[in-house]
């Protein structure tokens, strides 16, 4: 299988099929929706999915997992591993040791997180799983908050997510792994000037992602989780739509959360 074909198994049947398989190998994805549409869900099965077998849509390998709001949800994560690996699962294995985890809240981190990235990267070929997942959860949360509104500060959010960006562009294409990066949304209001033609519907409201199009240019694959409400029973359904993509075809699928994880609807 060519690097550029090889996936990582979301182990949703509903996702896995309108991505082809899964999370693409040598490309950064982006998961952007509303809070809990299920992004972080769908990263922490990823992350244990991973360490599968190829033959079981893994790529026996490692993750690296950067978070930025509060502490890492091991519980959460530990919870999912019997269900997302099953049979899979060697009693003198411990999956968590393979998943790498690490805070930052910082953006000025984030250049020196990424030479730390690459040095676990080289490090872990000499051992038996490579590491061929990196997720940061969230970008937007990391960005968004510590540049001043003016133009200065805007410029030096501009040329950080431009470096950022390329960067895990360039660690995913080089080291042939999978980048899954989260993102948020913002509200789109009439006074945009591209208000009507570029927005998705989530809960009703007009959103568009965060970080703009700097952000944009260096992402292979974007996916939009959102929610709705059914008024009859009031019932919430889940959504993931393909939004950009040079491989995959623009398409949708349903899912549920439930304590296996992100499942078919």
């Amino acid at each position: 299988m060519s690097a550029n074909s090889q996936k990582i198994t979301t182990r949703c049947h509903a996702i896995d099929t309108i991505l082809q398989g899964g999370i693409s190998v040598g490309e950064v994805t982006e998961l952007c929706g509303d809070n809990t549409t299920g992004k972080t869900q769908l990263c922490l099965q990823t992350s244990i999915a991973c360490q599968l077998l190829p033959s079981l849509g893994g790529m026996f390998g490692a993750t690296i997992y950067i978070h930025s709001i509060g502490p890492f949800p091991i519980r959460r994560l530990t919870s999912l591993i019997p269900f997302i690996l099953e049979t899979s699962l060697d009693v003198n294995d411990k999956p968590c040791d393979h998943i790498t985890t690490k805070q930052v809240e910082s953006p000025y981190e984030l250049p020196d997180v990424l030479d730390w990235v690459v040095k676990l990267v080289k490090q872990s070929h000499n051992t038996c799983r490579h590491v061929r997942l990196v997720v940061i959860d969230s970008i937007a949360s990391i960005c968004t908050s510590h540049f001043e509104n003016t133009a200065v500060g805007l410029e030096s959010r501009t040329q950080l997510l431009r470096a950022i960006g390329y960067g895990l562009k360039s660690i995913a294409s080089k080291y042939n792994l999978a980048v899954l990066v989260v993102n948020n949304v913002v509200d789109v209001f009439p006074s945009d000037s591209d208000s009507s033609t570029h927005f998705m519907m989530s809960s009703g409201r007009k959103v568009r992602p965060a970080l703009g199009n700097v952000w944009t240019r260096d992402i292979g694959t974007r996916l939009f989780l959102s929610k709705s409400i059914n008024p009859s029973d009031q019932t919430c359904g889940r959504l993931l739509s393909v939004l950009l993509s040079s491989t995959l075809e623009l398409d949708v699928c349903r899912f549920k959360i439930t304590e296996k994880g992100v499942v078919d609807a």
